[in-house]
């Protein structure tokens, strides 16, 4: 059977929210990164690998070890805070050193999405037929509308995705601050400037699908990152810094696939209590089961 794998970075901190969010339960026992992999395993996916702190390994065995139907492999994949020098500190090392550490592991071409995001069904449709049906060395990102990522409860930061007619990515503009007015605009308050946005500007919320030569690259920078760093226990090597190498040296194409799915999350406590809603909605109307597995 071919790998089709679904890789979940869950090694964050989850500082603003107060708690290990990747496994806070919203609906019974089950997590918002549950109702990933359900959807997953719904459209084809066969191999979920998650990306884990080595505190938190065990928990994530216990959870999934044995529970997920028999047809889907597990793997374990710890990010690591130490550095082959012996040099380590306290949190992990960003988003692009968790793709990073999937390397031994991850032999095929592979999907890569954060734990505590909800994506819908659809999103892991358009990836999964993209990504393992593609016989060029395209990699993916499904976007969302700017619209269907806010959070009701504070300001959020977004890449807003810009694209050619070939939906080719071309850049990523990281805004921060992001919000709805009084007026029902959404704009990104920056001390005294204030920028309209686009309602459906598509914006990237870490939904990638790679080729596995994306490896070589990242180790690469990875190495030149750590030359660079300001102050160790903070800086932070992010995926965009892999994906604009990507688009800078014209190495693959990075596909952009628009989806009007909404998303939502648990950047802030008070998140919870919207992901529970828009879950039991899911449930209600019979889109998902009581019990996922």
């Amino acid at each position: 059977m071919v790998k089709k794998t679904l890789a979940i970075m869950g090694a964050g901190m989850g500082s603003r929210f107060g708690s290990l969010k990747q496994i806070q339960p919203v609906y019974g026992n089950f997590s918002i990164m549950d109702f990933s992999i359900y959807d997953a395993m719904q459209v084809g996916y066969n191999h979920i690998v998650f990306i884990v702190r080595d505190e938190i390994v065990e928990l994530f065995k216990d959870r999934y070890a044995n529970k997920l139907p028999k047809h889907v492999s597990l793997d374990f994949v710890i990010q690591k805070n130490d550095l082959s020098d012996s040099r380590t500190r306290k949190k992990p090392w960003g988003t692009g050193h968790a793709l990073l550490a999937l390397k031994k592991t991850v032999t095929t071409d592979f999907t890569l999405i954060n734990a505590d995001d909800f994506y819908g069904r659809n999103g892991f449709q358009l990836m999964h037929d993209a990504l393992f049906k593609d016989t060029n060395l395209n990699h993916y990102l499904v976007a969302y509308a700017l619209k269907n990522t806010l959070s009701d409860n504070g300001t959020v930061s977004r890449g807003i995705c810009h694209v050619d007619k070939n939906q080719n990515l071309i850049s990523i503009e990281e805004l921060t601050a992001i919000m709805k007015n009084d007026a029902g605009e959404i704009i990104s308050q920056t001390n005294l400037m204030s920028e309209t946005l686009n309602p459906n500007s598509l914006v990237s919320m870490n939904f990638w699908g790679f080729k596995q030569s994306v490896f070589n690259v990242a180790n690469d920078l990875f190495l030149k990152f750590l030359h660079t760093i300001t102050d160790f226990e903070k800086d932070e090597f992010y995926i965009t810094y892999i994906i604009n190498h990507l688009i800078e040296n014209n190495s693959n194409s990075i596909k952009v696939l628009a989806t009007d799915s909404s998303w939502f999350g648990m950047t802030y406590s008070a998140d919870e209590t919207s992901a529970r809603e828009n879950i039991q909605t899911h449930i209600d109307s019979n889109f998902y089961p009581k019990k996922l597995w």
